[in-house]
């Protein structure tokens, strides 16, 4: 049975950054249908996120389509870094201009 004590969900949030909810406004689908959002745009339910740069991401994404540190998205970004969960199918992810 899954817990609902408050601590325990403020204790999720801060484990695993990115929300189960992908968002319904604002997101963006890249070709392989991964959906990205900025993480300081999402703010969908009350979710409290933390305080990111402008250059990092929340993304949802299917066992065959892992983001992966090096990887061009966007045509003009780089993937620099992966913060992801276990094997939760989204992360957080930031990227640099190439």
């Amino acid at each position: 049975m899954k817990s609902t004590h408050p601590e325990n969900n403020v204790l999720q949030q801060f484990i695993i950054q990115v929300p189960r909810k992908r968002p319904k406004q604002n997101g963006i689908k890249d070709p392989k249908h991964r959906m990205w959002i900025q993480a300081n745009r999402y703010n969908e339910n009350g979710y409290a996120s933390w305080e990111h740069k402008e250059n990092v991401y929340f993304v949802w994404f299917t066992r065959d389509t892992v983001p992966e540190e090096g990887e061009v998205v966007f045509g003009s970004f780089k993937i620099d870094n992966i913060w992801r969960f276990r094997s939760l199918l989204r992360c957080v992810v930031e990227l640099i201009h190439i």
